[in-house]
């Protein structure tokens, strides 16, 4: 007969061992920009992105309290190595999934919520682009995006890059990167 102790032991074996299968599924680190040295010892809410400007983080209008932070682009490319490298099969299916809302500009007759573009790229160590998806975000407020992409080379330490096309601001958060199953 399984007591209560085993039975919770069980449980709680069952959780993290799904908890890492998730955990290893993902392949962006810090898509949500909420690492901190509080969270992560030595992290920021910058932590696994770069890109050939500062990237730009703000707690304004968030997509919700729990998750205050986000990035904002514009005609920018930001880049997020994983953990230590995204690896990247030839031939392989990757599912990225993103929210995005469009940042109004101050003055009032610049202000448009109409589209950007963006292009999403898994890039080899050269910035060779191995996978390619374009993602046509559209309004004010919020919204989730999904697309799905085939890596035509391999790479064992890819990264992703979000590209900006255009001059309108772009807010960017809960990025995710999956290998198709």
């Amino acid at each position: 007969m399984i007591n209560c102790k085993h039975l919770c032991m069980m449980l709680m074996l069952a959780l993290c061992t799904l908890t890492a299968q998730a955990q290893e599924a993902e392949l962006i680190r810090n898509g949500d920009f909420e690492l901190k040295p509080r969270v992560e010892r030595g992290t920021s809410a910058t932590t696994a992105w770069d890109g050939p400007k500062p990237v730009v983080v703000v707690h304004v209008d968030p997509i919700s309290a729990d998750n205050p932070n986000y990035a904002v682009i514009c005609c920018d490319t930001i880049y997020n190595v994983g953990f230590d490298g995204i690896p990247v099969v030839e031939g392989a299916k990757y599912d990225f999934s993103v929210s995005l809302r469009h940042i109004p500009a101050l003055k009032e007759e610049e202000r448009t919520c109409g589209h950007k573009l963006l292009i999403i790229q898994l890039v080899d160590e050269q910035r060779k682009p191995l996978a390619e998806a374009t993602i046509r975000a559209k309004g004010c407020h919020w919204q989730k995006y999904e697309t799905t992409f085939t890596a035509n080379a391999a790479s064992a330490k890819a990264r992703l890059a979000i590209i900006g096309i255009g001059c309108q601001k772009i807010a960017i958060d809960k990025v995710s990167l999956k290998k198709h199953e």
